[in-house]
């Protein structure tokens, strides 16, 4: 592990360099205990630790700025040798403004994650598999101020290329596991004041892209989704601030059976409320399909609320609490499943931008098949910082 350190901060130091621009890094450490590490109806209970280490910067030349982060994760497992993992990602922007009104910008992030997950648990032994999975997420918008306000096109591609599982013991020879997958966006937006907040329009495209050998093998099938919404966003003083917005979804694809609802509500609304400098409160709702990287193998139509406390209870110690629900509708199997999860955190501000955070977690997951539902908690540490 700390070799591996060591050559993630010789790597981020030379490209640093390279740039040559004034870089900030930054680093996290945490210590958590799971009661239910791999988040299944196994229930095994874990200790890791999880270390990461990162650069980022930015450079500003005639109009056009370009931004860099390069990281690295290492996570250990000591119980469980095959869950440790290694994971690097970069993340490059470039931002241009080509006329008075006119903007553009990309971005690509690059994932390598050799990481690993229980595979079976028999009375007597537990059976884990690693795989080496890469991911590509690629973007580009336009931004046009035009028609009295803003006006953007964006096109985004995520492709997820998954590797053979190599299990542990090796009882099994290599084998892939799941399929390929990728997600192609399209999105235009328009954007203008009114009535003391802004109004804006949104037409969005998304297709789920699977190789035709991989489908019928691993069951996982291509989907398309198309949405279309309006949204009224306003800021009442310092303390309230709302975001609303309503349309409609679908979904389309071969494999979706003939008793799916294609066409559903979307719903977006968000609310922000702080009482003093001490005391604020969130509360958020959302639905819509989704297509990308789901435990079903089209899609699924999911409903989400949270509600979010902050508090300052000294200059430097602050506690949140969330609670957040999730509910999907599984599109190709006619299933539903639900999550429920709270969140309390403590973190004290030591200043220099470091941060000594105590956290405790609470997850339930439910399912029509009472035996696929579990239970988890966790609680951890972390000390985080930049310089």
């Amino acid at each position: 592990m700390v070799l591996r350190i060591v050559v993630a901060l010789l790597i981020c130091g030379a490209c640093t360099r390279i740039a040559a621009a004034d870089p900030s890094f930054t680093y996290n450490t945490e210590a958590a205990y799971d009661t239910n590490y791999f988040g299944d109806t196994n229930k095994i209970a874990a200790f890791s630790l999880r270390t990461t280490l990162g650069v980022d910067g930015e450079i500003d030349r005639d109009g056009t700025k370009f931004g860099y982060s390069f990281n690295h994760q290492e996570v250990r497992v000591p119980r469980y040798g095959f869950a440790n993992e290694h994971n690097s990602w970069v993340n490059f922007t470039l931002t241009k403004k080509l006329s008075d009104r006119l903007e553009w910008s990309a971005q690509m992030r690059g994932t390598r994650s050799d990481a690993g997950d229980i595979f079976l648990k028999l009375p007597d032994q537990i059976i884990g598999y690693r795989r080496l999975d890469h991911k590509l997420d690629l973007s580009t918008s336009a931004t046009l101020e035009a028609f009295g306000g803003k006006n953007t096109l964006t096109a985004s591609y995520i492709g997820l290329m998954k590797g053979k599982a190599r299990f542990r013991p090796g009882y099994f020879l290599p084998a892939r596991l799941e399929a390929n997958e990728a997600l192609l966006g399209l999105k235009a937006e328009h954007v203008r004041a009114l009535g003391g907040g802004e109004v804006g329009a949104t037409l969005a495209y998304n297709a789920s892209l699977i190789p035709d050998s991989q489908q019928q093998i691993y069951e996982r099938f291509p989907a398309t989704n198309l949405r279309g919404s309006l949204a009224y966003g306003r800021k009442f003083g310092k303390s309230l601030a709302i975001l609303m917005e309503a349309g409609l979804t679908t979904i389309a694809g071969d494999e979706i059976g003939d008793k799916v609802k294609r066409t559903r509500p979307y719903l977006r609304a968000e609310a922000e409320w702080a009482l003093n400098d001490r005391l604020a409160f969130a509360a958020a709702f959302s639905q819509d399909y989704a297509l990308y990287d789901l435990d079903d193998s089209l899609g699924e139509f999911q409903r989400r609320w949270k509600a979010v406390m902050k508090t300052k209870l000294t200059p430097k110690l602050g506690f949140d609490l969330s609670l957040e629900r999730t509910h999907k509708d599984w599109i190709f199997y006619e299933y539903n499943s639900s999550e429920r999860r709270l969140v309390a955190t403590l973190a004290y501000d030591a200043g220099h931008d470091r941060k000594l955070e105590v956290e405790f977690s609470r997850l339930l997951h439910d399912e029509y098949d009472e035996t696929a539902a579990y239970r988890g908690s966790t609680i951890s540490t972390r000390f985080s910082g930049s310089f």
